[in-house]
């Protein structure tokens, strides 16, 4: 029998979900609003980037805790922490001008958010 989320569980990682979607959107209109001119948008690129990081370790946590109470699989588990080592490598790309790999890595976790909210929500 396959482990699954149960109600509480799942209500979480679904707004821990959209949340994470929410704050990846809002990363390249901060980014486009810097590179038009506004200097202050670099600090809202900042601050919107470690929220989406506080975001990604409670879900990340939240997936270990879940699956060690068997609510919810190995694969599961496996991809909340695969989404935590990837904001982390995508932040550390940007901190260090690593830009060839910033913004592959932000469209790519952009894109599997929105992949991943289409799933909770079936």
């Amino acid at each position: 029998m396959t482990p699954t989320i149960g109600d509480k569980g799942m209500k979480t990682m679904k707004w821990l979900t959209a949340i994470g979607l929410g704050l990846v959107a809002l990363q390249p209109i901060s980014a486009g609003f810097f590179l038009s001119g506004f200097n202050h948008a670099s600090t809202a690129h900042m601050v919107v980037a470690i929220a989406l990081q506080l975001v990604v370790a409670i879900q990340c946590v939240t997936a270990i805790v879940l699956w060690r109470r068997h609510r919810l699989s190995l694969r599961g588990a496996g991809l909340g922490v695969g989404l935590f080592a990837t904001v982390m490598l995508e932040a550390w790309a940007g901190r260090h001008m690593q830009f060839w790999l910033h913004l592959p890595i932000g469209v790519g976790i952009f894109l599997w958010l929105w992949e991943r909210r289409g799933k909770l929500a079936e």
